[in-house]
This record gives structure tokens, sequence and C-alpha cells, in this order.
């Protein structure tokens, strides 16, 4: 049987303390049964040590230790409130939850960074803080040694402190070549060794997406007419079909090096993102198109994808970006959602390509009738929880988080645009009144259903 509570795990105040001894207070002692004869095992993350335990005069839930038992546990000697579990058959007490972020982590003399992730990783620590987990972010390079290191949240600042190997991890590596490297690789195997869950483990490219979702035959009527771009017969046979195709990078991110290709009257109409000024954008024949963008597509993998004529917003492009996320029912659900509307020149929504966001009941009240709007939007609604859940059950991995986009074509039927493995956090920033946003809260409730204390100790 395991029994837990809630404790503030302190440092001894009385220095001459036994360093293997630690002092429980005497209602906990009394609770478990416990007996100052016997020894047991005091487990953290993956360190465990042998301890005496004796009741403690003190009012509160407290376990005191020794600052050398704070060491041997890879923790930094101060206050922690946190859970602790007591196995009764195996007599192991453990201590948790530990719950890590892995990114990149830029550090300098004045400051630390995360990246795009850095204030997300802020509201992370916070509700954790209040559900009295420990979170902290860190790097590969925080792991080398056998002594983890990682940044914890000390109220004002981020300091890099001592830490137990975490009981679950959350992955934000945001670079897919880092993320394929040997380090990382034997990183994760560790994980996979010590029975550290760690979600959202890989990218998944915008081919493996679409290969996994035509699996499903429910979503084919959602999905472009999407192929691999092998020559230009590929792009041709599309645009026989479509009057209007996208090449797209396989492993491309926030709207760049798209290419749009568009016939009209026999003339072949070039559009693209991120490319400079050099190109025509008008070419009599696909063969004279195709020899001109042909030096950026040998550099990278590309898909070739139908053009869908897209209901627009002031005459500009609209989509939807729908976070969604795996509760702890380990059920998906969404957790926050913004329509995106382009930038008058643009052809993408993208942000980062000059992009706008609303909020999607309030755009789609200006396009339909009420019942109309809200008949889209619960539809939208439901067609991204069924594309993470065909990802969540089709895809190698465990991925708890998902970014999935779609869009309205002029007819407002519903297609599938994108799937975002490492979803940005620009887009549901949290309102003014709130500190910290539901997809925080969601991704630390998905890490509490995956942390296990003695997936470690089960086979003691």
């Amino acid at each position: 049987m395991i029994v837990s509570e809630i404790a503030t795990l302190q440092l001894a105040k009385d220095l001459d303390q036994r360093e293997t001894t630690i002092e429980i207070s005497e209602a906990l002692f009394i609770k478990w049964n416990l007996s100052s004869r016997k020894n047991y095992q005091l487990q953290c993350g993956d360190r465990f040590q042998q301890v005496r335990v004796q009741p403690g005069p003190f009012k509160d839930h407290i376990i005191s230790i020794s600052e050398k038992l704070f060491e041997e546990l890879s923790l930094t000697p101060r206050d922690y409130r946190l859970h602790v579990y007591f196995h009764q058959e195996h007599d192991i007490f453990s201590l948790g939850l530990f719950i890590g972020l892995l990114t990149e982590v830029n550090e300098s003399d004045q400051q630390v960074s995360f990246g795009s992730v850095h204030d997300f990783c802020k509201e992370l620590a916070l509700y954790c803080e209040k559900h009295d987990v420990l979170f902290y972010v860190f790097s590969y390079r925080h792991t080398k040694t056998k002594q983890f290191k990682g940044y914890v949240w000390d109220g004002e600042e981020w300091t890099l402190q001592d830490v137990p190997l975490p009981h679950v991890v959350h992955n934000r590596i945001h670079s897919r070549k880092r993320e394929r490297s040997k380090h990382y690789e034997e990183l994760f195997q560790l994980f996979r060794t010590q029975a550290v869950p760690f979600f959202n483990d890989h990218f998944l490219n915008k081919w493996e997406s679409h290969q996994h979702l035509v699996t499903n035959e429910h979503l084919l009527p959602y999905l472009p007419e999407t192929e691999l771009l092998i020559n230009k017969q590929t792009i041709e046979q599309l645009l026989e079909k479509h009057s209007c195709i996208f090449i797209k990078p396989v492993h491309g991110s926030q709207g760049r090096k798209i290419i749009r290709i568009e016939e009209k009257a026999g003339v072949y109409i070039l559009d693209y993102t991120s490319f400079s000024s050099e190109i025509e954008r008008t070419y009599p024949s696909l063969d004279e198109l195709f020899k001109s963008i042909r030096p950026r597509l040998t550099k990278q993998s590309n898909i070739v994808q139908q053009g869908i004529p897209l209901l627009q917003y002031d005459n500009r492009i609209l989509d939807f970006r729908f976070l969604c996320h795996l509760n702890d029912m380990n059920q998906w659900k969404v957790t926050s959602s913004v329509a995106r509307v382009s930038s008058p020149k643009e052809f993408v929504s993208n942000l980062s390509r000059g992009g706008e966001i609303f909020r999607i009941n309030k755009l789609l009240i200006q396009l339909f009738d009420s019942n109309t709007a809200t008949h889209i939007s619960k539809m939208l609604q439901e067609l991204a929880v069924e594309v993470a859940s065909s990802i969540g059950q089709s895809e190698e991995g465990l991925f708890g988080e998902l970014g999935i986009d779609l869009a309205l074509d002029v007819n407002a039927n519903p297609w599938i645009i994108e799937i975002n493995t490492k979803p940005s956090k620009n887009l549901d920033a949290p309102s003014p009144n709130l500190s910290i946003r539901p997809s925080a809260k969601a991704v630390i409730s998905y890490c509490l259903y995956l942390a296990n204390p003695f997936k470690r100790s089960d086979s003691l």
C-alpha cells in the first residue's frame, strides 16, 4: 500500500544529527506506523539512501534531514514543500514530484534565457509551486555529469541548482538537428532506462503527419491532396487537377520558404515567402518556372500540396490554430484556440510573417449568422481533437501537446492544414487578469498523470 502526504523538507537545525537519520513530524510518524528501530530507504529521483527515522517535535508535516543527505539526494539544501509517498510494503519513502523541461538554454553573465518558451517556463514553475511540485529547466549540457543541474525559479530569478532526475520530462528542443544528435539520443536513452516518460519526444514533419492522417478514412475529406516532391512531373500532375498548388519544406516552420504556383490563362504565377525578389513572378511555361526555383528545391525535401480557395477575412487569408493537450484522463481536449489572419500582402497567416490573431467566435460571427458561427466553431474543435487523437494513436513515441492548424474554404468546409509537435507559445499568451495560461496548466496536469515516483522502486 502507498500512502502520501504533503510535507516540508528542511535542513536539520541540529548540526550534530547523524547524517542518515531523518526526523519526521510525530503526527506522520504515528499515522504511518513508523519505527525508530528499522532501516528505511529514502528515494529522490534515481537516488536511494538508507536512513533511520525518528519522531520530531514539529507541529506541521515536516521532514528534517542533514546537509549531507541533501547532497546525496541531489538537492540544494533549502526548504521544499513536496509530496512524500510511503511504500509500506517495501519501507520506502519517495520524495517528489519533479518535472523537468528540456530545451535550449542560453546563458550569459547577465541573464539566462530559454528562448521562445522563457515566459511559459515561469508560468509552469508558478503552477508547479501551487501544486507542491519541483519544476526545473535544463539542457543536455546540464546532464553531462552524474549530477543533474537545472534552473529553478526562486520567486525572483532562475538559479542553477543541483536537481534530482525528473519523474517526467517535457521536450521543448526547438532544433530538429540537435534533437537527432548523438548527445540527445544518449539522454533520451537514459530516460528510457530509468523509466522516465518524456513527451513530444520528437518532431513530426509535414510528410510524416500526412502519412499518418491518410490512414484514417474519416479524415480523408479534410486533407488537401499532398505528394512528396520527386521531380517536375509531381508539380505538373497536381497542377492538372488543381489550378493552385503549394510547395512546402518538409521540415519547415513559421511559414518560411513556402512557394505558391497558380495557373491562369496559360500563364504560371509564382509567389513565395522568405525569398528575395530576384525571382520572376510570371512565367509563360512551367518548365521556365521550375528552372528558376529548382536550386532552392534541391536544398531540402519538399511536399507539393493542393491549394484550397480559403475563406478570407477583410480580403486576407484566414485559418485557425487549436492547441490540444492530453488531460489527466489521457484524453485529448482543446485547451485554447485562435483565428489567424494574414498580413495583406502575405498568403500565410503566421505571426512571424505579419499575421494577427483574433478570437474565433468574435471573428466567425462577422462572417456567418449566429447559429452557423456556433456550429462551425464546434465542428472545428471536434476536428482538431480527432486529428490530435489520430496522431497520438498512430505515431511512435509519446505526444501530450499538439498544435492543429485548420482552415475553411469559401463554402465553409473545413480543411486540415498542418500539425505542430512543438507549437508556438506566442498564440495563447495569458490575458492581463491571468498569470498562468490554460496551456501551462494542461502541460502540468499531463505531467502529473504520467509521473509515478515508484516506477524505479517497484522491482525492489
